[in-house]
């Protein structure tokens, strides 16, 4: 069955259709003028870029021209390791990581009981050897009084030069013997003081003030004289050492003022002293290649800041600005 769509009612608008007339083409001429005029523009640019570039090559220089000095650097506390004198099992090691020490602040302790026994024991060879001593003085005196009586009785007649003789050598035994206790005495001295000094290395103490960077041993450990137990920052003043390229490492002298900034205090400056350059220049860096320079090397300045506030820690990022001398600038902008 075929279906039959109603015509439109008179009453409907009827709409009207509007043509859109097709895009015109713009005339070819036209076209081919305004390329013929982009091109010399483009060939100057080129050529002007690239005689530039070549100006730039052949009239570089890559020697420092004056003003300050601009690097980055690595802040550094210097690490001093602490150690017992003696061997032993460590006892206690009453700091943590981060605290500050003192000198002469107690920082370990060795167990000490064998140590003790042998100052006891040095002790009671000392009183023996002074003993021993007084024994050999009083047998010295009693043999000098001896000779004494002997020459009276010599002199009378009464004593032969035989008896003489036998009192007079028992005389010069008797004060040999007395020298001898004499040493034996010092030595039991010097062997109860190393007793105690050995004693008084269980005892471990800062040297100097600072930062407990790392407890490297800790109680119940065996540890043999001279390992490393604690290791304290001394973080009173940092180094921080700036790597400088060889075309700008001639104009730094030691002594130098060095500005510091780190990035943890954005705004705040620190105010250094440089106070030694690497004798030997190391590998170029990377961002020397970036630079597209020729092989330069990099020498390490090292500059001391103070930080009595502690605020620059081991291992910080610093933008570092070398105040270069005025003399230096003068003569290196006089060539």
């Amino acid at each position: 069955m075929t279906r039959v769509d109603p015509l439109p009612s008179s009453d409907a608008p009827i709409r009207k259709v509007e043509e859109t007339p097709a895009p015109t083409a713009p005339p070819r001429g036209k076209t081919t003028d305004r390329r013929a005029a982009i091109r010399p523009l483009v060939l100057l640019v080129l050529v002007l870029g690239i005689g530039f570039a070549t100006w730039k090559y052949f009239t570089r220089r890559e020697d420092y021209r004056g003003g300050d000095i601009q690097t980055t650097g690595t802040v550094e506390a210097v690490q001093v390791q602490l150690g017992f004198q003696v061997s032993g099992r460590i006892a206690d090691v009453p700091v943590q990581e981060g605290d500050r020490v003192q000198p002469g602040q107690v920082v370990g302790r060795l167990q000490s009981e064998d140590l003790e026994v042998q100052v006891r024991m040095a002790g009671a060879a000392l009183e023996s050897a002074r003993a021993a001593l007084a024994q050999a003085r009083a047998n010295r005196d009693r043999n000098r009084l001896e000779l004494q009586r002997t020459k009276v009785l010599l002199a009378s007649g009464i004593a032969t030069p035989q008896q003489m003789d036998t009192v007079l050598a028992a005389a010069r035994v008797a004060d040999a013997q007395v020298t001898a206790n004499e040493a034996q005495v010092h030595q039991a001295e010097g062997t109860l003081a190393q007793a105690k000094l050995q004693l008084s290395y269980a005892i471990l103490r800062s040297p100097q003030g600072g930062e407990i960077s790392e407890r490297i041993h800790l109680p119940g450990e065996m540890v043999q004289a001279g390992t490393a137990v604690i290791a304290i920052a001394q973080t009173d003043t940092v180094r921080v050492h700036a790597a400088v390229d060889e075309t700008r490492v001639g104009a730094v002298r030691p002594g130098d003022t060095a500005i510091v900034r780190v990035y943890t205090f954005d705004k705040r400056l620190f105010q250094g002293t440089v106070t030694d350059i690497q004798p030997a220049g190391e590998f170029a860096t990377r961002k020397d290649w970036g630079a597209r320079r020729r092989d330069i090397r990099t020498f390490t300045v090292t500059a001391h800041v103070p930080n009595p506030e502690h605020l620059l820690k081991d291992g910080m990022t610093a933008e570092v600005t070398i105040r270069v001398s005025p003399e230096v600038q003068h003569i290196s902008g006089a060539r």
